[in-house]
């Protein structure tokens, strides 16, 4: 099978390439390969690379940036997926998607469904939901998968933004009423690799590590596990703060958990506690 990453030096990008099984041939593509916002730089991709699966990970990620910059979120978040739903479609490749649950406003109290209303919050949000439409409306046979709170031990996210603090002994103040679950980069190109073995699935499905936490409850496995491996200096530890005591440009879903159970029958795959995962990714910074 050959596949097509777009997005390929992010976290998932990354974690594909890492987590690949045997028989698989990659072709990995950034932006200095492939600029997903022209139309014809996807088509020459996608013809010269001839690929069985394209898997778009590819995202303006920068969640209060966007707010500032709505063009540039909407030209990768919004257009750029339509642009490459059309090429895989018109290559007869199988697409998947990467989305957020960010397009939720995380009003509700049970976890969201993939067919659940959206109604998302920032210019982030907005975009990315503009994106899904655009795959399915392009490619119906395409998968979207949302997930959340993704972290590893490469780029920027949560996790290594905690271990940095923490380990040069700056107490952290984290929110602990923006309810969510984290998810290991690894775990999900594993469910996506899964995934590449249902040619028969389809639609929007969602995707987490397992249970639900705080960003707070995360701050605060980053620092036991930092503990556990004395690399937490003395009187260095993690308070919560409501959201209102730390304003963003963005405005956060305040839950935005996700209804998973289906999805993980279609992918045949039950992930890790999200506490498992954080404290691999906190192992794999300490020891990079």
């Amino acid at each position: 099978m050959r596949v097509l990453i777009f997005g390929a030096s992010g976290q998932v990008g990354l974690a594909l390439q890492q987590t690949a099984p045997p028989g698989i041939h990659i072709v990995a593509h950034d932006l200095a390969e492939t600029d997903i916002r022209r139309a014809d730089s996807v088509r020459a991709a996608v013809e010269s690379t001839g690929p069985d699966l394209i898997v778009n990970c590819a995202a303006f990620t920068n969640v209060d940036a966007a707010e500032s910059d709505p063009e540039s979120a909407r030209a990768v978040n919004g257009l750029a997926p339509g642009t490459i739903a059309e090429a895989a479609s018109g290559a007869n490749a199988r697409l998947v998607h990467i989305s957020t649950d960010y397009v939720f406003n995380g009003e509700a109290s049970t976890p969201y469904a993939p067919n659940a209303a959206t109604a998302p919050l920032s210019v982030y949000g907005a975009t990315k939901l503009e994106g899904e439409q655009r795959v399915l409306r392009a490619a119906p046979n395409s998968v979207i998968v949302r997930t959340a709170w993704v972290h590893s031990s490469n780029g920027a996210n949560f996790v290594k933004t905690a271990v940095r603090h923490l380990t040069a002994g700056k107490t952290m103040r984290v929110v602990d009423d923006q309810i969510g679950t984290p998810t290991r980069a690894a775990h999900l190109a594993h469910a996506i690799w899964r995934l590449s073995e249902r040619p028969d699935a389809r639609g929007i499905l969602h995707f987490t590590d397992s249970g639900v936490a705080s960003w707070f409850d995360v701050a605060q496995v980053v620092s036991a596990t930092l503990e556990a491996s004395n690399r937490l200096p003395a009187d260095t530890c993690v308070r919560p703060i409501p959201s209102s005591a730390y304003p963003t440009p963005a405005r956060r879903p305040a839950y935005s958990v996700l209804d998973k159970h289906d999805s993980w029958q279609v992918f045949g795959y039950v992930p890790p506690q999200w506490h498992d995962g954080v404290k691999a990714s906190v192992i794999g910074l300490l020891n990079a």
